[in-house]
C-alpha cells in the first residue's frame, strides 16, 4: 500500500458497485485514445537535418529529412510546414529521393546513416505516389542506415539505394540496391561484406547508366565515445559502373593508396566529367606535426575531369569526416561547390581555395550535414544541419534561419512547481532550455516563452522544488553546473578527485557523455551523481563525497560509467545505480555496503546499457529496469522488476513492440500504471506490466527518451529526440484506473484542481512565418466511466455548495471511459430578443465565469448517480512570471 494519496482524493465521493464482467474487457487501447498529445517546443534551436530537396520546376516545394523528426513539407517557400510522415514506423531519415520525372513520387530510405552516438536507426524504403500524403513500405528493413536514394531521371521505377547496414554491428544488407519495379522487388548490385556499407552515390545527369558508389567501413563503438572506432577498411573506396550497376570498377588512379574512410561525392551538372569527393584517410599511425601539403594519403578535396579515370588532391579541407563528409556541385558551374561539415565551406576555383566558416556560414549554427543549390538561381541555396534549416539569396552573404519547426532533439528533462509550470530540456548540440507549459498569451506557447541556459550538448537537469531559480543542468561528460535564473549566475560544480600524494598517480573519475545526477526527494540541497563512482553532495554541490567504489563492470574503458541513479522516496539513502556496461547496484541505507545485483537477473542480456533505473513509490525494494542493447546491435525492449531489493527479478517486457527502451516511470499514486519510453514511441501498463498499450493520441513516431509525470498537476511530461517536448494533460483518470473501476456499472473519477488562467490577447502584426502551439483550453476535465451493461443518457451538473446548479452538461457515453470538459462558465443566457421586426440581436452566448472557489459535480447515468467536487483555483499575479 503507498503512503500517498492523491492531494484532492478527500473530496470525492468513492463508492463501490457490483462489478460488471463485460467493462473488465475494455482494452487500454480504448482507454488510451482520451489522452491526447500537445507540443510544447522548443522550435529556437530545432534540430538535426540530414537532407534537404526541393522540386526543381517548383522550388517553393520543399521536403526536409530529419534524424529522428521525421519528414516535414512545405508548398509555399517555407512559410508554413507540415509534417508528413508521423503515422510510419521511424522518424529516422537516411535520405529523400524525388523522381525528377514525376515530382509526385518520393522515396524515403530511413535510418540517419550519419555515425554519431546518439544516431537512431530506420525501418527500411517508404514510397509516395501523392506528394508525401501517404506512404506504403517498400522493403529493405535490415538496411537500418540508408545514406542516399538516387530516382533515374525518366523512369521513377528504377531507384537505387545506398545503404550502410547496421551502425553497431554486421549484416549482409549493406551496399547497393536496385529496384526497376518502383519498389515491389531489389536487387543487390553491389556488396562488399558485412561491415562494408555505402556511404554515398552519385548519377551522372546525362547517362543514368553512369552511376558512382563509396564504400565505406565503419562500426561505432558500444559507448559514447568519440567517432566510429572502427572507420578505415581495405575495400573502402570510390566505385563506378557504367551499365546501371551490373559491372563496377574501383577508381584508384590519384586517389589515396592507404585505407579510406568515410567520403562524399557529386558529380557536376553543367560538366558531368567533373566530380568532386570529400575524402577521409586513415592517419599514420607516426602522425607527427603537420601533413605535407596537398599529400593524396591525406583527408582532402578530390577532383577529377574524366568521369573518375583519374583523381588530383585539390585542397587539404575536410572537417570531421566521420559525421559530416557531404559536397555539393553548383548545377551552373562546374569550379563552384558547397561542403558541409562542423564550418561550412564554399570554393569558386575548383577547389584550388577554400572560404569557411563565418565568412560564408554567417552566423548560423554550425555542424551542417545537407544542401541544395537551385539550379534556377546558383545563389539561392538551403543548408540543413543540427541546428535546422537555413536559406540564402545571396550565396551565403546573408541567412534566413527557420525557426517554426519543432525538431528539438530531447536527451532528458525535468519540471518546475511553478504555475504553470516550466519544463527544461537537454538538447542534442543545443543546450539547455526552459519554457512554459502554456502560455499567457492567447495565441499560446511560442519561441517567446523559451529562453536558452546553455550551449553546447545539454543533458540531465534538477529544479529545486521549492526555488524555482536555482536550476542545475548538466553538458557533455560530468560537466554539471547550477545557475540562478534571477542572476544568471552559472556556478561549476563538477565533482574533483583529490590530488594525488606525492609519488602517487592522480585518480581520474570517468563520466558518461550524458552523466545523471539527481536532487534527493528528501533533501533539495542533497544531490547525488553517477560518474565511475556514485558521488553525494549535502551543500548543493559545492562539495562531494565518494559514496562508492567504482562500480563499473570495465574500469579499463575510458568511457564506462553509470548512466542511471535513483533514490527511494520512501527511504533515504536508498539508491540504486546502474551503468552502461552492464552492472546494477543497490545500497539499502546510508553508509551500507552496496550490493550487485545483475547477476540475480535470470535470462537477461549481459552487459547492455542501464539505460534506467526506476526506484518505486510505493515498496522500497520494487525497482525497475530497462536495458538499452541497441549498441550490442540488439533492437529489442527489455523491461525488468523486483520486489526484494534485486534478489529476484521478473521480465515485465510482454508484448511491447520492437524497439530500444529509453525510460520507465511508475505512477506515484497507482503502482499498477506505467509508462515506457522507446525509440518508437511509448506505451503503457495499467496492471503493472503483464500487458502494454500504445499512448500516442496526437503524438508521431519519434523516440521518446524520457518521462516526467508532474508531482502536482498530474501531467504527463515526455522529451522526444527529435520533435522537443510534449505534455498530455490531466492523467487522473488513470491514476484511479483500478479493475474495480473497470469493472463497474458507473463510476465518476476526482477532478483535478485547475487555475482559472486570465490569457491575454496581444494585438500585433504577426506573420504565419512562426512557431506556436495551443494551450490547453482553461477549465476542468470531469472523467467518468460507465460499464458496457448501461446506455442510458448521462447528464454532468455543477452545483455551488448549496446545491444550485449551475451548469448542466450532457454527453452521449460511450463504454469505458468518458470525459466532458467543463470551461467554469455557468449556463449561458438565452439569446436576447430586439432589432427590427422583433428578431433575435446576435451576440456571444457564453455564460459568466464562476467565482474561484469549490464546486460539486454530479453525475447521472439513468438511475445511477454519482458526486465529486471540483476546485477553481484563483489566477494569482506572479503565475507565469520567470
Amino acid at each position: 500500500m503507498s503512503r500517498f494519496t492523491l492531494p484532492f482524493l478527500a473530496l470525492a465521493g468513492v463508492l463501490a458497485f457490483a462489478p460488471d464482467p463485460a467493462a473488465a474487457q475494455l482494452t487500454p487501447e480504448a482507454v488510451a485514445e482520451h489522452f491526447e498529445w500537445r507540443e510544447i517546443g522548443p522550435a529556437n534551436p530545432s534540430g538535426r537535418i540530414i537532407d534537404v530537396v526541393a522540386v526543381e520546376d517548383s522550388p517553393h516545394i520543399i521536403y526536409l529529412g530529419t534524424a529522428s523528426g521525421g519528414v516535414w513539407r512545405t508548398v509555399n517557400a517555407g512559410i508554413t510546414w507540415e509534417p508528413i510522415f508521423d503515422d510510419q514506423p521511424t522518424a529516422s531519415i537516411g535520405d529523400i529521393g524525388l523522381a525528377p520525372s514525376d515530382p509526385d513520387i518520393l522515396y524515403v530510405g530511413t535510418g540517419e546513416a550519419n555515425n554519431r552516438n546518439s544516431s537512431p536507426w530506420g525501418a527500411g524504403v517508404f514510397k509516395s505516389t501523392d506528394g508525401g500524403d501517404s506512404w506504403s513500405f517498400v522493403g529493405l528493413k535490415e538496411t537500418r542506415h540508408i545514406s542516399r536514394v538516387i530516382v533515374h531521371p525518366t523512369d521513377p521505377d528504377i531507384v537505387y539505394i545506398g545503404a550502410m547496414g547496421h551502425l553497431w554491428g554486421t549484416n549482409e544488407e549493406r551496399g547497393v540496391f536496385k529496384t526497376t519495379d518502383g519498389g515491389e522487388s531489389w536487387e543487390k548490385v553491389l556488396y562488399f561484406d558485412e561491415k562494408t556499407g555505402v556511404t554515398d552515390l552519385a548519377m551522372d545527369p546525362v547517362d543514368p547508366e553512369i552511376i558512382y558508389a563509396v564504400a565505406h567501413e565503419r562500426t561505432r563503438d558500444k559507448f559514447d565515445a568519440g567517432d566510429p572506432v572502427d572507420q578505415w577498411g581495405p575495400l573502402a573506396g570510390i566505385y563506378r559502373s557504367r551499365d546501371g550497376g551490373g559491372e563496377w570498377t574501383k577508381l584508384e588512379n590519384g586517389l589515396p593508396t592507404v585505407e579510406m574512410g568515410r567520403t562524399g561525392i557529386d558529380v557536376s551538372r553543367s560538366d558531368p566529367g567533373v566530380l568532386y569527393a570529400l575524402v577521409s584517410t586513415e592517419p599514420p599511425a607516426d602522425d607527427a606535426g603537420d601533413p605535407t601539403p596537398l599529400d593524396p594519403n591525406r583527408d582532402g578535396i578530390f577532383k577529377s575531369t574524366d568521369w573518375g579515370e583519374s583523381w588530383v588532391k585539390v585542397n587539404d579541407w575536410n572537417n570531421r569526416p566521420s559525421y559530416y563528409s557531404q559536397i555539393r556541385v553548383d548545377p551552373n558551374d562546374s569550379d563552384v561547390f558547397w561542403a558541409f561539415a562542423s564550418p561550412m565551406a564554399y570554393s569558386d576555383d575548383g577547389g584550388r581555395t577554400v572560404i569557411f566558416g563565418p565568412p560564408v556560414q554567417g552566423n548560423t549554427h554550425i555542424d551542417y550535414h545537407a544542401g541544395w543549390i537551385d539550379p534556377a538561381n546558383s545563389d539561392h541555396v538551403l543548408v540543413g544541419g543540427d541546428g535546422g534549416l537555413n536559406v540564402t539569396w545571396d550565396r551565403g552573404q546573408n541567412w534566413e534561419v527557420v525557426q517554426q519547426i519543432g525538431l528539438a532533439q530531447a536527451y532528458a528533462i525535468s519540471v518546475d512547481m511553478r504555475k504553470p509550470y516550466y519544463v527544461v530540456v537537454g538538447l542534442q548540440d543545443n543546450g539547455m532550455w526552459v519554457g512554459a507549459s502554456r502560455a499567457r498569451m492567447t495565441r499560446g506557447v511560442t519561441n517567446n516563452d523559451w529562453f536558452a541556459l546553455s550551449n553546447a550538448d545539454g543533458f540531465q537537469s534538477q529544479v529545486d522544488p521549492t526555488d524555482f531559480n536555482t536550476v542545475y543542468a548538466e553538458t557533455q561528460s560530468g560537466n554539471i553546473y547550477r545557475q540562478d535564473l534571477r542572476t544568471g549566475q552559472n556556478e561549476r560544480i563538477r565533482p574533483q578527485p583529490p590530488e594525488a600524494g606525492e609519488g602517487e598517480e592522480q585518480e581520474r573519475y570517468r563520466f558518461d557523455w550524458n552523466t545523471p545526477f539527481i536532487l534527493s526527494p528528501h533533501n533539495p540541497e542533497t544531490l547525488y551523481l553517477g560518474g565511475n563512482k556514485v558521488f553525494k553532495s549535502v551543500d548543493r554541490g559545492d562539495n562531494w563525497t565518494e559514496i562508492s567504489d567504482d562500480l563499473t563492470a570495465l574500469p579499463e574503458e575510458r568511457a564506462s560509467a553509470i548512466v542511471s541513479i535513483d533514490e527511494s522516496e520512501l527511504e533515504p539513502g536508498l539508491l540504486w545505480a546502474g551503468t552502461n556496461d552492464g552492472n546494477i547496484w543497490v545500497r539499502r541505507s546510508e553508509g551500507a555496503p552496496w550490493e550487485q545485483v545483475n547477476p540475480r537477473m535470470t535470462g537477461a542480456p549481459e552487459a547492455y546499457w542501464v539505460k534506467r533505473v526506476e526506484a518505486s513509490h510505493h515498496e522500497p525494494g520494487r525497482a525497475y529496469v530497462v536495458l538499452d542493447g541497441h549498441r550490442h546491435d540488439d533492437y529489442e525492449p527489455y523491461i525488468y522488476r523486483t520486489d526484494d531489493f534485486g534478489a529476484t527479478w521478473t521480465n515485465i517486457t510482454a508484448d511491447l513492440p520492437e524497439g530500444s527502451l529509453y525510460v520507465v516511470v511508475e505512477d506515484a499514486f497507482n503502482p499498477d500504471l506505467l509508462f515506457v519510453g522507446s525509440e518508437v514511441g511509448l506505451q503503457y501498463s495499467i496492471d503493472g506490466g503483464a500487458d502494454w498499450a500504445p499512448f500516442m493520441t496526437g503524438l508521431p513516431t519519434v523516440p521518446v527518451h524520457d518521462l516526467v509525470i508532474h508531482p502536482r498537476d498530474q501531467d504527463l511530461v515526455a522529451g522526444t529526440h527529435g520533435r522537443g517536448a510534449w505534455v498530455a494533460g490531466d492523467i487522473t483518470a488513470l491514476q484511479q484506473m483500478t479493475p474495480e473501476v473497470m469493472a463497474s456499472s458507473v463510476h465518476l473519477f476526482d477532478v483535478r484542481p485547475e487555475v482559472q488562467w486570465l490569457t491575454t490577447y496581444e494585438f500585433s502584426w504577426t506573420t504565419d512565418k512562426r512557431f506556436y502551439k495551443d494551450n490547453p483550453p482553461t477549465g476542468s476535465t470531469i472523467s467518468y466511466h460507465v460499464g458496457s451493461a448501461l446506455s442510458a443518457p448521462v447528464t454532468i451538473e455543477v452545483l455551488d455548495l448549496e446545491g444550485r446548479v449551475l451548469r448542466t452538461l450532457t454527453d452521449e457515453a460511450e463504454t469505458g471511459l468518458n470525459r466532458v470538459f467543463w470551461d467554469h462558465r455557468e449556463t449561458p443566457p438565452e439569446p436576447q430578443a430586439g432589432g427590427q421586426g422583433g428578431g433575435f440581436r446576435r451576440g456571444p452566448r457564453v455564460g459568466p465565469l464562476v467565482e474561484p472557489g469549490e464546486y460539486l459535480v454530479r453525475l447521472t447515468v439513468g438511475s445511477e448517480v454519482r458526486t465529486t467536487r471540483a476546485v477553481v483555483e484563483e489566477d494569482v499575479p506572479g503565475y507565469m512570471g520567470r
